[in-house]
């Protein structure tokens, strides 16, 4: 059985490296809302527009979850040697992939955004288009990240994802300050000085990645071939677990359609909370990330005793950390949403469905730790049928029901809230067939 000691080695840097990239969001919606213009929909169109590039990041990144597993397992039969190769081949994959979805993307953004997003403001849109156009050039660079994370998480080692993060974070944020607002000989760039400042940072991650995968692993980057005899099962894991985040992100597409229709303020409302549950689910799913690693080492070694041990304190410790996220959004419910928008309208939505994120972080925290679990065991096929169900059969069914009901924006909360429930107690009641 893993030890504490040996749980927050890989939970506490992964905690950090995870909340990274939605606290960037949250940084950029707040350097957004101070500039000159209309904030409101600046607001709203970063918002839609990174809503897009996180579900294609989320989709497209499923190789990290593959990598990792096999990486975990093969380490826990002592045979990292075996798969050398295997992780260049991976990461270049991801960049190809990257590329490709860069290429049939940005040039049609605003064709895509009339299909996805219901809103009829070219305010919105234009702003939107004008972020995409730059973030959209670092899908490449932020699946390649996504792939060395993998990598580390596999290898049991999350400090160096979290060094990486956190370089890139600080780079970020004055990238941010000093785009937006401009200095020096430099002009103010708006909304596309945000996302230059994403682009930059990524390619900074990506040659600090480098560095760790070269010095600090077995592993190295140079491509060579043949192609490995597990890249096969890398990819079938990777497709199952694609085909699961596309049902997971057809909820969050969902979502932004209805509340794209609910007007300005609501948009920017909801851009604000989405942001803040995106932070707090990374946060928590830190220790899932623990459990993804030492889970697929467990399975490798047969450690069946250790691993339902190590399940059950991953889940006391998630649902202490979801409670204290919790009683902390408690305690500034009122001035939060002062922080991203002096926007009195958006302002007063916010508060009006915030006590709905706080409500669902100890559920989320169930759903994380599982996840977290299975694809460390590498059952993608399994979390793949839980999420289509959940999505098919239990969140486009609320979200319309609540919509019909006209219950506005409480809707999408609604269904997000049972949708993580089915999640985490479905997976959670299975769990004894595999400990």
């Amino acid at each position: 059985m893993p030890s504490l000691k040996e749980i927050n080695k890989l939970a506490l840097p992964a905690i950090l490296y995870n909340i990274a990239e939605p606290l960037l969001g949250l940084v950029d919606t707040a350097v957004i809302g101070q500039m000159s213009g209309d904030t409101v929909a600046a607001q709203g169109g970063i918002g839609l527009a990174a809503g897009l590039i996180s579900t294609l990041i989320w989709g497209l990144a499923q190789i990290r979850t593959a990598v990792s597993s096999l990486v975990s397992q093969y380490l826990g039969k002592d045979q990292l040697d075996k798969i050398k190769t295997l992780v260049p081949q991976s990461l270049y994959f991801s960049v190809l992939v990257g590329i490709v979805f860069w290429a049939i993307t940005a040039p049609f953004f605003l064709s895509i955004a009339d299909v996805v997003f219901l809103t009829e403001s070219d305010d919105i849109l234009n702003y939107a288009d004008d972020y995409y156009q730059v973030r959209a050039f670092g899908l490449p660079l932020s699946l390649l990240i996504a792939g060395f994370f993998g990598v580390f998480r596999g290898y049991q080692n999350t400090s160096f994802a979290m060094y990486t993060a956190l370089i890139g974070g600080v780079v970020n944020i004055v990238l941010d300050i000093i785009l937006v607002n401009g200095w020096l000989f430099i002009p103010p760039m708006g909304v596309e000085g945000v996302a230059l400042a994403s682009v930059i940072s990524q390619f900074i991650m990506v040659l600090i990645c480098l560095y760790f995968l070269q010095t600090k692993t077995p592993f190295e980057a140079r491509l060579t071939f043949p192609i490995h005899f597990e890249f096969k099962n890398m990819l079938l894991i990777s497709g199952n677990m694609l085909i699961r985040t596309v049902a997971l992100n057809l909820a969050f597409i969902l979502a932004l359609r209805f509340v794209s229709d609910y007007g300005e303020n609501v948009i920017a409302a909801y851009s604000i909370g989405i942001q803040i549950w995106l932070f707090s689910s990374y946060f928590i799913d830190g220790y899932s990330n623990a459990g993804n690693a030492l889970s697929g080492k467990l399975l490798g070694s047969g450690d069946k005793v250790a691993l339902k041990k190590l399940v059950n304190r991953l889940l006391k410790i998630n649902l202490m950390v979801a409670v204290f996220l919790a009683l902390c959004y408690s305690l500034v419910y009122n001035v939060i949403g002062l922080w991203f928008n002096d926007s009195l309208a958006v302002n007063d939505h916010l508060r009006s469905f915030f006590w709905m994120i706080i409500i669902a972080q100890p559920l989320n925290s169930i759903a994380f730790t599982m996840d977290g679990i299975y694809k460390g065991m590498g059952k993608a096929k399994l979390l793949r049928n839980t999420l289509i169900i959940a999505t098919f059969g239990l969140f486009i069914p609320v979200l319309y029901f609540s919509d019909y009901l006209e219950l506005g924006v409480y809707s999408v909360w609604i269904a997000f809230i049972s949708w993580m429930a089915f999640r985490g107690g479905s997976l959670w009641m299975r769990l004894g067939r595999y400990t």
